[in-house]
């Protein structure tokens, strides 16, 4: 009986092995078996780099402006006591800003014909250009229209109404310095 443990027990052993073919005469394969080598190990990510801090520069916007209350009474081109207060602040201005070119338009209520409100409103815009030009704005930074009786900022049926479209409007466009971050 010690005889079949033996052979049990090498039976076990060389099936442990690799080898289980009966009746025990060795190993067929003849080779030791093969380990299966190890996977690589996955490269590691770079390192993210540093945020850049945001940089901020200065820009030329473009701003508009409007200057208002320059007004005339009816069938009149000739300038206010009022109105001197405001062409001053607009020579100042346009002393402020050398390079803004100043859009002199000139309106008019409408009472009477588009024709003859045309030519009232292109002689409020001279009226007001000689003045500016008289106080050191240059002619050719000066752009004159008539607009007639178009574009009324009031009613024109009534004395008040009337009053507040019988004006000239200034408009002109400045470069401001505005900072940015990008």
């Amino acid at each position: 009986m010690r005889i079949t443990h033996t052979l049990l027990l090498a039976a076990v052993l060389v099936s442990a092995a690799g080898c289980a073919e009966a009746p025990f005469s060795g190993c067929p394969a003849k080779t030791a078996p093969v380990a299966t080598p190890a996977p690589a190990p996955a490269p590691t990510p770079a390192p993210m780099p540093a945020p850049i801090a945001p940089v901020q520069k200065t820009i030329l916007e473009s701003k508009p402006i409007t200057i208002t209350g320059i007004n005339f009474k009816l069938n009149s081109y000739k300038l206010l006591s009022h109105d001197i207060q405001v062409l001053d602040e607009v020579a100042a201005f346009a002393e402020k800003h050398p390079d803004a070119v100043l859009n002199v338009n000139g309106y008019c209520s409408k009472v009477g014909s588009y024709a003859y409100n045309l030519k009232l409103s292109q002689q409020r815009a001279e009226s007001v250009a000689q003045y500016l030009e008289q106080h050191g704005v240059a002619r050719d930074r000066m752009v004159l229209k008539g607009h007639s009786y178009e574009d009324p900022i009031a009613s024109n049926t009534t004395p008040q109404g009337r009053f507040q479209n019988q004006r000239v409007e200034i408009n002109s466009t400045i470069k401001v310095e505005k900072t940015v971050t990008e």
